[in-house]
């Protein structure tokens, strides 16, 4: 496999962005969770860098969604398109699980590197149990 100097970017990009998720992980308690696109670079990249659970956001949203927030994960971070992070968003807030801003940049700085490859809004986006 050839990698292009995108793919180095990329791949520089996401670790800074999988290595912060542990320790704020491990700050609220329990481990992070990673969903992403399978169809975007940036989710792919991210998956294969954060080293425990992942996965991949696939058939219906809502069903997915309510399966991942019945295990109640302590972190879910996640890259994906508007719609899927909207979808997902609503069955966090009813499971009890607010967005946070990490006041990290890393995960933007991923998706702007994968951004030619992935077509359309592509976001990041964190969940993280209300306190």
């Amino acid at each position: 496999m050839k990698a292009t100097r995108r793919d180095a970017l990329i791949s520089a990009l996401a670790v800074p962005a999988v290595a912060g998720l542990p320790g704020l992980a491990r700050a609220r308690g329990a481990k992070a969770l990673v969903l992403h696109d399978p169809a975007l670079a940036a989710g792919r990249r991210l998956a294969e860098l954060h080293g425990a659970e992942a996965l991949a956001i696939e058939g219906d949203r809502i069903r997915f969604a309510r399966a991942v927030f019945e295990k109640k994960p302590g972190l879910v971070v996640g890259v994906s398109r508007h719609a899927d992070a909207l979808l997902i968003e609503d069955v966090a807030r009813e499971a009890g699980y607010i967005p946070v801003d990490t006041g990290s940049e890393a995960l933007a700085e991923l998706i702007d590197a994968a951004r030619p490859r992935d077509r359309g809004l592509v976001i990041g986006w964190v969940l993280s149990p209300r306190a």
